[in-house]
Protein backbone atom coordinates (compact mmCIF):
# COMPACT_ATOMS: atom_id res chain seq x y z
CA UNK A 1 0.00 0.00 0.00
CA UNK A 2 0.91 3.76 0.21
CA UNK A 3 3.51 4.36 2.43
CA UNK A 4 1.92 6.49 5.65
CA UNK A 5 1.62 10.30 5.64
CA UNK A 6 4.73 12.02 7.36
CA UNK A 7 4.21 12.83 11.40
CA UNK A 8 2.62 16.02 11.72
CA UNK A 9 5.18 18.76 12.47
CA UNK A 10 3.71 20.48 15.24
CA UNK A 11 4.07 20.33 19.23
CA UNK A 12 1.23 20.33 21.29
CA UNK A 13 2.34 23.29 24.40
CA UNK A 14 -0.67 24.14 26.73
CA UNK A 15 -4.10 24.89 26.96
CA UNK A 16 -5.79 27.90 27.12
CA UNK A 17 -9.27 28.42 29.06
CA UNK A 18 -11.09 31.53 27.71
CA UNK A 19 -14.03 32.53 30.23
CA UNK A 20 -14.99 35.11 27.97
CA UNK A 21 -15.06 32.79 24.36
CA UNK A 22 -17.13 29.54 24.22
CA UNK A 23 -14.25 26.55 25.26
CA UNK A 24 -10.80 26.09 25.14
CA UNK A 25 -7.88 26.64 22.82
CA UNK A 26 -4.86 24.69 22.29
CA UNK A 27 -1.66 26.46 21.86
CA UNK A 28 0.81 24.63 19.66
CA UNK A 29 4.33 25.20 18.23
CA UNK A 30 5.78 24.84 14.64
CA UNK A 31 9.47 24.67 16.35
CA UNK A 32 10.19 27.29 13.71
CA UNK A 33 8.87 30.07 16.38
CA UNK A 34 5.18 30.31 15.44
CA UNK A 35 2.47 29.04 17.60
CA UNK A 36 -0.54 28.24 16.97
CA UNK A 37 -4.21 28.69 18.98
CA UNK A 38 -6.96 26.31 18.11
CA UNK A 39 -10.73 25.06 19.03
CA UNK A 40 -11.69 21.98 17.91
CA UNK A 41 -13.01 22.07 14.49
CA UNK A 42 -10.62 24.74 13.63
CA UNK A 43 -8.01 24.04 10.63
CA UNK A 44 -4.30 25.06 11.41
CA UNK A 45 -1.75 25.79 8.68
CA UNK A 46 -4.60 25.13 6.10
CA UNK A 47 -3.61 21.42 6.46
CA UNK A 48 -4.35 20.14 9.62
CA UNK A 49 -8.19 19.98 11.59
CA UNK A 50 -7.90 19.75 15.34
CA UNK A 51 -10.63 17.11 16.12
CA UNK A 52 -10.04 16.58 19.61
CA UNK A 53 -9.00 18.97 22.58
CA UNK A 54 -7.75 16.47 25.73
CA UNK A 55 -6.14 17.82 28.80
CA UNK A 56 -3.07 16.40 27.85
CA UNK A 57 -3.33 15.48 24.20
CA UNK A 58 -4.89 16.88 21.02
CA UNK A 59 -5.90 14.84 17.96
CA UNK A 60 -5.17 16.23 14.37
CA UNK A 61 -5.87 15.47 11.06
CA UNK A 62 -4.54 15.94 7.63
CA UNK A 63 -7.71 17.69 5.74
CA UNK A 64 -7.03 15.55 2.32
CA UNK A 65 -7.98 12.34 4.99
CA UNK A 66 -4.15 10.66 4.82
CA UNK A 67 -4.25 10.26 8.38
CA UNK A 68 -4.41 11.41 12.05
CA UNK A 69 -2.28 11.84 14.93
CA UNK A 70 -2.19 12.30 18.94
CA UNK A 71 0.62 14.95 19.84
CA UNK A 72 1.02 14.54 23.94
CA UNK A 73 1.16 17.52 25.98
CA UNK A 74 4.82 18.68 25.85
CA UNK A 75 4.89 21.94 28.48
CA UNK A 76 7.72 23.15 26.01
Amino acid sequence: GPPPPPPIPLTFIGVLSAPTQAGRIAIMSDGRGNTFQAREGDIIEGRYRLLRLGTDSVELAYLDGRGRQVIRLSGQ
